[in-house]
């Protein structure tokens, strides 16, 4: 990921081949060709690549500490899976490959400001750590409201609901609940604060999951959107291939391969 991050501002990819290279949808996207008409130096603001090596080395818990470890054990151990999903049912992992993309994306950022010093340097990333920063909101409520959140239960404002079509995800903050509440017709006085809705979660549930269900996505997402909460569908990753905001970013490219989101002076390298 770092490399492909890199090949992308104009760097010269020397890829190995055999069991390194991953298969699938994920080594589809690392292995795709990058054009080479990119000046890397002046993708990091320098007149010129130093001939200085900089070396990028991954590890899981640090420099030397390489145990048997998967992507889910590090969810688990950084607390991740501590946070997502309902409490009376089993962890779920996270889509994808957020550990791997994220320490991509640290190693890449660390190689251009090494880069950019210039000299000699060694990059050290630790999977585990940069697992734990994907978790940052567990250290900031413990340093903010003195605990730490859990997943699901009584403790959680938001969740999802299965729409006519679908599901919907329910996020509103607490400014947003008066809009909410007119749009669901909702005119119990148990759920006028948060603390009578978090008491109340089952019974809360119960009350507006008709209305969703009778209800698409679509229908549910214009009507929250007049109303400026912040509520949206829950998309198939099928669906992603034709999503207008998507695309008018030219986020998918053809074949569904997506392309590099991040710009360089307002454009985004090689077109």
């Amino acid at each position: 990921m770092a490399a492909k991050l890199c090949g992308l501002y104009g760097a010269e990819i020397i890829r190995p081949a055999g069991p390194m290279s991953p298969a699938g949808a994920l080594g589809r996207f690392l292995g795709e060709a990058i054009p080479g008409d990119g000046p890397f130096d002046a993708a990091i603001g320098d007149s010129g690549v130093a001939g200085a090596p900089v070396l990028l080395r991954f590890s899981v818990f640090g420099p030397g500490e390489d145990p048997p470890m998967s992507e889910l054990g590090l969810l688990a151990l950084s607390g991740l899976l501590g946070i997502v999903g309902e409490s009376h049912r089993p962890p779920a992992a996270l889509a994808g490959h957020q550990p791997a993309y994220a320490a991509g994306l640290a190693g890449c950022t660390a190689l251009l400001a090494a880069l950019h010093a210039g000299g000699a340097e060694t990059v050290d990333i630790s999977l585990f750590d940069v697992t734990c920063w994907l978790n940052w909101k567990v250290a900031a409520a413990m340093m903010v409201m003195g605990e730490v959140p859990t997943r699901g239960g009584s403790r959680a404002d938001w969740f999802t609901l299965p729409a006519a079509d679908g599901h919907i995800a329910l996020v509103y903050m607490e400014k947003d609940f008066s809009q909410l509440r007119a749009m669901l017709g909702i005119d119990d006085p148990r759920f006028e604060t948060r603390a009578g809705r978090l008491t109340h979660r089952a019974e809360f549930e119960a009350l507006i999951r008709p209305w969703f269900a009778a209800r698409t996505r679509a229908d549910i997402t214009r009507e929250a959107q007049s109303r400026r909460i912040p509520i949206g569908p829950v998309r198939a990753p099928a669906e992603l291939l034709t999503d207008p905001q998507y695309t008018a970013r030219g986020f998918i490219g053809p074949g569904g391969m997506p392309a590099m989101p991040f710009r360089a002076n307002g454009v985004r390298p090689h077109g």
